[in-house]
């Protein structure tokens, strides 16, 4: 299982799903007919709704003979058996909405979803994307082939923070680990909650622990860990959980962040009652929705921790995409939707209902709100992109790792306890 609520920057208005995975009822699915293209997915409302319909209905007029069928459902339902009953079935869709990594790694192995080397080749179609879509890090390549159409860029953790509670403390945003820690000795001295957490499921710290991780240690011994190669038990991973500490000594999350959802941990941000909230990218919707018009707000990356390490300016991101599948009736006619979704126009469409567009140019074509175009400047100009580790390697791992990291945010264990801990925690999956 993927996780409940596939992590809120997957089923949240994931601007990696800008909006994406709200509830709807799923509809039954039968075999295509000639000439048919059966998408299964679970955007179900809001602006994406609204853009991938006019998409549709652009692509049948110019394409008579092809006729494209969605297949929606509740995200949780999509998420847990949808997808896959329909993988599994006689008859699976044509194309189907999956996350990069771990999802279409998988898909790719039991051969639910096709190798699309060949399509991405003609054209230049796979050179219309930025180049991070198709990285290795990213997940859309199995063994070298692609096998996922990018269609959202996720920004999945920068802290927000409040401009109107930064400027009564007179603090400015950090630019290195260091002023992190002082500003928030500093905001919790003062009597108020430097960061708030909802960690009540582990991915909103675990999330942003993996990405202060990842500037810490070496990135071979990174991905060697949590593919259970190494140990995580290692002075680089201490450190980086030692970091997390200091800001708990510096009593600088909630109290309630064991037991804390992510989205009243968000509308504790909105109602400033909390001066800063690492999440991700779709914060910008959601405060379109449930912030005052007044809530002034901006972001920063996580800051800067070791000038040497060489992700010291990593940004940590997800991706998303359409599969095609590997059994399906029409696997051509989907191919030919696919391209026109993709296209530059299109993709100005889909980027403007609150998607970050992995296609080159969009972007910056694009008329976008000014905090989702902080957060596209972000994707664009990133030295590097790293992916969460829930997307990108065993689940069950990364879900260890983000409970290590909350016993230590919550005084617990020490770093060094919690990294034996989940060495003892992972021993198991090691063997098999």
């Amino acid at each position: 299982m993927m996780a409940r609520k596939e992590r809120a920057y997957r089923a949240f208005p994931l601007l990696a799903l800008g909006s994406l995975l709200f509830g709807s009822i799923a509809i039954a699915t039968h075999g295509a007919e000639a000439g048919e293209v059966r998408i299964t997915h679970s955007i179900t409302g809001g602006a994406q709704k609204e853009a991938l319909d006019s998409i549709i209905a652009d692509f049948e007029k110019a394409n008579p003979g092809i006729k494209i069928k969605q297949i929606v459902y509740d995200d949780d339902l999509y998420s847990d058996t949808g997808l896959i009953t329909q993988l599994k079935s006689s008859s699976p869709p044509e194309i189907y909405f999956q996350w990069a990594g771990a999802p279409i790694g998988r898909d790719a192995r039991e051969g639910f979803a096709m190798d699309l080397t060949a399509a991405m080749g003609e054209a230049g179609w796979k050179d219309s994307f930025i180049a991070p879509a198709f990285s290795s890090q990213m997940g859309a390549v199995n063994d070298g082939k692609p096998y996922l159409v990018p269609i959202t860029l996720d920004v999945t953790n920068v802290i927000w923070y409040n401009k109107q509670l930064f400027k009564e403390a007179g603090i400015e945003a950090p630019k290195d680990w260091a002023a992190l820690v002082d500003l928030t000795t500093k905001l919790s001295g003062s009597g108020k909650t430097p960061f708030v957490i909802g960690n009540q499921e582990l991915w909103p710290l675990g999330n942003w622990a993996s990405h202060i991780a990842s500037r810490v240690v070496p990135p071979a011994d990174y991905e060697a860990a949590f593919r259970l190669d190494k140990p995580f038990n290692t002075p680089d991973f201490e450190k980086a959980l030692t970091l997390v500490d200091e800001l708990r000594k510096a009593q600088g999350f909630n109290k309630d962040i064991a037991g804390l959802g992510a989205d009243p941990a968000m509308n504790t941000f909105f109602q400033g009652a909390a001066v800063m909230h690492p999440i991700g990218s779709w914060l910008v919707s959601s405060a379109a929705e449930l912030a005052d018009k007044d809530f002034d707000y901006d972001e920063f990356n996580t800051p800067l921790i070791d000038p040497a390490h060489p992700l010291k300016d990593s940004v940590i991101g997800t991706l998303t995409g359409f599969a095609v599948g590997a059994k399906s009736a029409n696997p051509q006619e989907a191919l030919t939707f696919l391209r026109f979704f993709t296209t530059p126009e299109n993709q100005v469409k889909w980027a403007e209902a609150g998607s970050f567009s992995p296609v080159k140019g969009v972007m910056e074509k694009a008329k976008l709100d000014p905090k989702t175009k902080a957060m596209a400047d972000l994707l664009n100009t990133a030295q590097s992109l790293v992916p969460p580790p829930d997307t990108t390697y065993p689940v069950e791992v990364a879900e260890a790792y983000y409970q290590a990291a909350a016993y230590v945010a919550g005084g617990e264990k020490t770093p060094k306890d919690a990294l034996i801990w989940l060495d003892d925690r992972v021993k198991g999956m090691r063997k098999q």
